[in-house]
């Protein structure tokens, strides 16, 4: 293809993904990071950059003067707990928006937001509606509010991840699925299933590459949500922990889980840890059903099953013990 395509944040979790992807489609890639790369195959194409410092993003920019532009970079630190403190989510998107107006013959720009700026259990009103839920959403809703503003001259999309999960997760590993495997983990259940949507990471590294090069007009809307589906959250849960252990997750009814949260916030008030907080239990008792109908319809059905990507990343985990 011989096109151009420049990822923020191509470093990470899903932009690894999408590299693969723009490389094996003729794409020449550029990536700005402030961390390298974790394939060595991408160092070539790795420029070690702070989105937050406007000047290097702009000249970063207009030197390789993409025809595609995804923007992925954002804070990763959770221990973030105010707004001020998202500096590279809020900052570094206002310098990369202004770097993208000033390319005339940029095709796409694709900002990657997250289902976080609609708060879990509401239906949104409309694809501006926002009721963000923890700070990071807020960081989120203001990045988008930033993108609406922009007036930028190419075709736009904003792309809402929903629960991405696959290998190389930056978390899940030494968090849910390590708790699955000692069998300490509890799955909440109440009277109603608990629907969430879901993502296979290479599925959703596909949708957005889908995104960033199709023709707009096939879209009339401006923000999708991006993955797979909306499923019962024990089948996802029972699907590792039965390919970690050979069990079930074990249970917990909802309201022994929450209120195992009340208590693990006021252990969290003295200082010390806590595995659970009321925040954990709302998001792992509540459901987060999406409708994903209006993105398969653009993109297609993923191509990578479940079972599937259970499977890879099962392989991904027992790698990572054996090493």
């Amino acid at each position: 293809m011989g096109e151009k395509i420049l990822l923020t944040g191509g470093s990470g979790f899903i932009g690894s993904e999408i590299v693969d992807l723009a490389l094996e489609r003729g794409f020449k890639v550029r990536i700005l990071d402030i961390r390298p790369p974790r394939t060595p195959a991408h160092l070539a194409f790795w420029r070690k950059v702070d989105i937050r410092d406007a000047a290097t993003v702009s000249e970063q920019i207009a030197e390789f003067a993409p025809d595609r532009l995804l923007h992925l970079a954002s804070d990763i630190d959770v221990t973030i707990r105010t707004l001020a403190e998202f500096k590279t989510t809020i900052d570094g998107t206002a310098n990369v928006l202004a770097a993208a107006a000033r390319l005339p013959e940029l095709k796409r720009f694709i900002h990657v937001s997250t289902q976080f700026v609609v708060r879990p259990g509401v239906e949104p009103e409309d694809e501006r509606y926002l009721e963000p839920y923890t700070v990071y959403g807020e960081a989120k809703a203001e990045t988008e509010k930033l993108v609406w503003a922009a007036n930028l001259p190419a075709p736009w999309f904003i792309l809402r991840p929903v629960i991405i999960w696959g290998p190389n997760h930056p978390t899940f590993a030494q968090q849910i699925f390590r708790h699955m495997g000692t069998r300490r983990y509890l799955h909440p259940v109440g009277r109603e299933p608990i629907n969430r949507a879901f993502g296979y990471v290479t599925n959703v590294a596909e949708q957005m590459m889908i995104f960033a090069t199709m023709d707009p007009a096939l879209a009339s809307r401006h923000v999708y949500y991006v993955g797979d589906g909306t499923i019962d959250y024990d089948l996802w849960a029972d699907a590792f922990s039965v390919g970690l252990t050979g069990k079930p997750a074990r249970r917990i009814p909802v309201w022994l889980l929450k209120l195992m949260g009340t208590a693990g916030d006021a252990v969290k008030a003295t200082g010390l840890r806590s595995p659970i907080d009321s925040g954990r239990a709302f998001r792992m008792s509540t459901a987060s059903k999406v409708d994903l109908s209006p993105t398969l319809e653009i993109t297609g059905s993923p191509k990578i099953g479940f079972d599937e990507g259970v499977r890879r990343t099962l392989e991904w985990l027992r790698r990572q013990g054996e090493a």
